[in-house]
């Protein structure tokens, strides 16, 4: 027994879901990213919190080591702690959007089969 052939419309839902699955996949990895990101500000935050202002301090900057303060250290720290905060919450939002958009093309495709 021969399938129906796919209308257009269909197939343009197909590719659609297809991309939709693809960008989803590619989401999930960024935020996991993000999370890691996150995860290390915080030790590092840990870390630093009970440290005297005296302390010697340093920081990586691709393959060098700068010695810094502690008080540029935790404002580093806070800076890029409140950017990653800022990136996966848009990024969250954008991935609840993209997941609805899925699940309403995968009913609709698989109302159409």
């Amino acid at each position: 027994m021969a399938q129906p052939q796919m209308t257009p419309e269909q197939q343009e839902d197909l590719q659609r879901y297809q991309q939709l699955a693809q960008q989803l996949d590619v989401m999930g990895r960024q935020i996991q990213q993000l999370e890691l990101e996150k995860r290390d500000l915080e030790i590092a935050k840990k870390e630093t919190k009970d440290m005297d202002d005296s302390a010697v301090i340093y920081r990586s900057a691709g393959r060098l080591l700068f010695q810094t303060s502690l008080e540029e250290v935790n404002k580093y720290v806070a800076e890029e702690h409140e950017k990653v905060e800022v990136r996966l919450s848009s990024l969250t939002n954008r991935q609840n959007k993209l997941v609805a958009s899925f699940k309403e093309l995968q009913a609709k495709l698989s109302g159409s089969q």
